[in-house]
């Protein structure tokens, strides 16, 4: 697979948690293989935005294993996890509000195996997740 491929950077299949079943499409862009480079080209600094980190199964899927945000640095983030996953999917957001409300989507509709508690809001909110309307 080419890293960063026209195909990479489309709207691409995931199976829900890594069972077999009917696949759920995301607004997430890649997959792209979680390193240094290619973080730095294709994903600006100081972005808001949520991840996936995965690995690709022998039918080319992206599988993923967990679902994460960062409210100041995308990109940073991802860093401090190079090397706790193969690849990674993500998207940016404008507000911390959006970044958090879609984590919490694809929190309930893919039920990550290695996240074990709900995505936590920021410090010094209220908001609430509109999947389960629980505060974190």
């Amino acid at each position: 697979m080419e890293e960063l491929s026209a195909a990479a950077q489309r709207l691409s299949w995931e199976p829900s948690n890594g069972k077999e079943g009917k696949p759920m499409k995301t607004s997430l862009r890649g997959p792209h293989v979680l390193s240094f480079d290619i973080l730095e080209r294709v994903l600006p600094k100081s972005r808001t935005g949520i991840f996936a980190l995965g690995f690709e199964d022998r039918e080319g899927r992206f599988r993923v294993q967990s679902v994460g945000r960062d409210d100041y640095d995308l990109r940073a983030r991802l860093c401090e996890l190079i090397g706790s996953s193969a690849m990674f999917k993500f998207a940016t957001h404008p507000t911390a509000r959006q970044a958090f409300d879609h984590e919490c989507e694809l929190f309930h509709a893919l039920r990550p195996p290695s996240n074990f508690i709900h995505p936590g809001r920021p410090a010094g909110t209220d908001w609430q997740c509109a999947h389960c309307l629980q505060f974190h």
